[in-house]
């Protein structure tokens, strides 16, 4: 099973906010791949456990547990930079030539059209500033439709906060598109 970390991000996205996931190049004593994610709070995190304990994906069972520290943090600073060793090829100091012009963001999508609410639409919406990542917890457990949101691919820097225009047949709807 190959999984990348944009997927191991999306398929926990959907049982609370994800704030990052990380899979090491390493593997465990027992040979096996594993990964990390990281929830704004501890509630989502169980939710994740309970839902994706066992789960199979990519046509492999996933276990799921919370990680323990065991006072790694001190580890961290005592060692610095040498621990990041373990997880990159190659470690530089910043410099202007690796400004990025492409960043992940959730963006909030308010306006459209009942009879517009569908993936092609929101797929064509996220388009304007770069590619759709992935889809809001209300595109498949639609319980209202005031509100959608979206993790976006950008390739701007200032926050998006734009009115756009969504044409459908002769009339014109003003949708919000927020940060």
């Amino acid at each position: 099973m190959t999984m990348h970390w944009k997927g191991l991000w999306i398929l926990f996205s959907f049982h609370g906010r994800v704030v990052d996931a990380f899979i090491p190049k390493k593997k465990c004593k027992s040979g096996k791949r594993f990964g990390f994610v990281r929830f704004t709070n501890f509630m989502d995190a169980q939710r994740a456990i309970s839902r994706l304990n066992g789960f199979v994906i990519l046509g492999s069972r996933i276990w799921i547990k919370l990680a323990k520290f065991k006072g790694r943090r001190h580890i961290w600073r005592k060692r610095e930079w040498s621990y990041l060793k373990e997880f990159f090829i190659s470690i530089e100091p910043w410099t202007k030539k690796f400004m990025f012009s492409e960043r992940v963001t959730w963006v909030e999508i308010s306006g459209v059209p009942l009879n517009c609410w569908n993936y092609e639409m929101f797929k064509r919406v996220a388009g304007i500033w770069r590619n759709l990542v992935s889809m809001g917890e209300n595109f498949i457990k639609a319980t209202n439709y005031e509100k959608m949101k979206m993790m976006d691919s950008i390739n701007q820097a200032r926050k998006i906060e734009e009115v756009i225009f969504l044409e459908v047949r002769d009339n014109s709807f003003p949708i919000s598109v927020k940060e």
